[in-house]
């Protein structure tokens, strides 16, 4: 995720140069990118976040809504599972707009790279928790996160095996020394994407990424991803602002986290159906973690 080295030299000492270096780029790519999934992130996170989505136009070298964006606000709770902690049960929950109120997403992510995240949603108004599968057998997900531009597949799990991984250059991006790597998802896996490859700028001192530019199936540029209001909380690297711009659509989503907690008790009958369904159950618990978190 930088600028190409220029080599001016001989085409028979490049050559020797560019087959001695290969193996060793995508090694240091890999090892960096292991240091990008193991990054502690905390045993539960408890989080409450504004989305704004809106149709988008360039003007005076800047990005601005082109309607009255639809803003929505979710609460999400995220704990670790499993013998190792390494699975995740997460829920988003919708709380405003008021006709969107209780609409929610639950995910189960599991650290086995062979066993895919599970997703359900509920639609408060029909009263169904509905199953997110793929439309074919080992195709992609279809579908946004609360009508946002951020899809179900972005909000999976990944994988260090599902992918291969090439060191592009080195920059700085926001006054910040970065490593821009290339990540091409394997065969099995491009079946499942609806992505070809990601570029990821990842600063070389808080193992974050800053910026991931996602291409389509063609090899188009599709999303653009930043990261903003990078800031430690109990020890931990966050993101208080994320922004994703949709470069075929043109349109963009900001989520910006209004509060946030980390390593708080998560019962576990929280994270499953019932909390989706049962609205009384669910504010109950919900109110327990606010409590919590002030």
């Amino acid at each position: 995720m930088k600028n190409f080295i220029k080599i001016i030299i001989s085409m028979g000492v490049l050559l020797t140069g560019l087959f001695l270096a290969v193996p060793v780029f995508a090694e240091d790519a890999r090892e960096i990118m292991q240091r990008v999934f193991n990054m502690e992130d905390g045993d539960s996170r408890i989080s409450r976040t504004r989305i704004s989505t809106c149709r988008y136009v360039k003007k005076d070298k800047k990005l601005k809504c082109a309607e009255k964006p639809r803003v929505k606000v979710m609460e999400s709770v995220r704990r670790d599972y499993g013998p190792n902690g390494k699975d995740v049960r997460s829920i988003m929950i919708l709380l405003d707009p008021p006709g969107e109120r209780g609409i929610g997403m639950l995910q189960y992510d599991y650290d086995d790279p062979n066993r895919d995240s599970d997703q359900w949603i509920y639609l408060s108004a029909l009263g169904k928790v509905r199953r997110i599968v793929s439309g074919s057998e080992d195709g992609p997900k279809t579908g946004s996160l609360f009508g946002s531009e951020i899809s179900y597949e972005d909000v999976e799990a990944r994988h260090l095996e599902d992918y291969t991984y090439k060191m592009l250059k080195t920059v700085t991006y926001k006054s910040r020394p970065c490593w821009v790597i290339e990540s091409k998802p394997t065969p099995a896996q491009a079946r499942k994407s609806s992505y070809s490859k990601a570029v990821q700028w990842i600063d070389q001192e808080r193992y974050l990424s800053l910026k991931i530019v996602l291409y389509d199936r063609q090899g188009r540029p599709l999303k653009r991803i930043t990261m903003k209001g990078i800031e430690q909380v109990e020890g931990i690297w966050i993101a208080r602002q994320m922004t994703v711009n949709n470069l075929q659509t043109k349109r963009i989503s900001s989520m910006k986290t209004q509060s946030l907690a980390i390593n708080l008790p998560v019962g576990d009958d929280f994270l499953t159906q019932r909390a989706l369904t049962d609205g009384a159950f669910r504010e109950s618990e919900l109110k327990k973690l606010r409590e919590m978190m002030n």
